[in-house]
């Protein structure tokens, strides 16, 4: 009861600290203030993966969900030939290959297909799936490994290769099937 009460309290507390009514996301805050912005107004509301994240936590509602998957398939931030950015590419400091600010990292995109196939949206997380194996495939077939991140626009991977997490395509077959 005790752990059902503490993750009840946290789920309250993301949908009233993180989520931002304006732009419909997921935002990281300021613990000092709880707000958006740290060193200037709302600088803190940086749309990256983690704004996904609540799908699979299983803390969002239905209409925050949906409001998500709408902004996780516009293809001009989100929804890439490859899979879902780190960062937007809308940002200024998108970089599909570079590291934290733009690519893909499988673990991640494996969290964020499963949130979409427990709520509900099959066909999305089915896509995302493809678009990730995709890119992976390729490179199983020309590099024979599998890399640290791939990029979300193009037939790039970097900077580690065999690295485990990157297994998790395995589960990805598994599970869309």
């Amino acid at each position: 009861k005790q752990w059902q009460d503490d993750a009840t309290l946290r789920t309250k507390k993301i949908n009233e600290k993180l989520w931002d009514n304006e732009t419909r996301f997921y935002y990281n805050m300021n613990k000092a203030n709880q707000s958006f912005s740290f060193k200037s107004t709302g600088d803190l509301k940086i749309k990256e993966i983690i704004g996904f994240l609540p799908l699979w936590a299983g803390v969002t509602d239905k209409e925050k969900a949906g409001y998500l998957v709408e902004k996780m398939q516009d293809s001009a931030e989100f929804w890439r030939p490859y899979g879902i950015p780190s960062l937007s590419a809308k940002s200024d400091y998108y970089c599909p290959i570079g590291y934290w600010n733009g690519p893909v990292w499988v673990q991640w995109e494996y969290l964020l297909f499963r949130g979409l196939r427990d709520w509900g949206y099959k066909q999305v997380a089915g896509e995302l799936a493809s678009r990730v194996l995709k890119n992976m495939i390729f490179h199983l077939k020309n590099d024979h490994v599998f890399w640290e991140f791939y990029s979300a626009d193009d037939h790039q991977a970097g900077w580690n290769k065999t690295y485990i997490w990157a297994g998790v395509a395995v589960r990805f077959m598994i599970d869309a099937n």
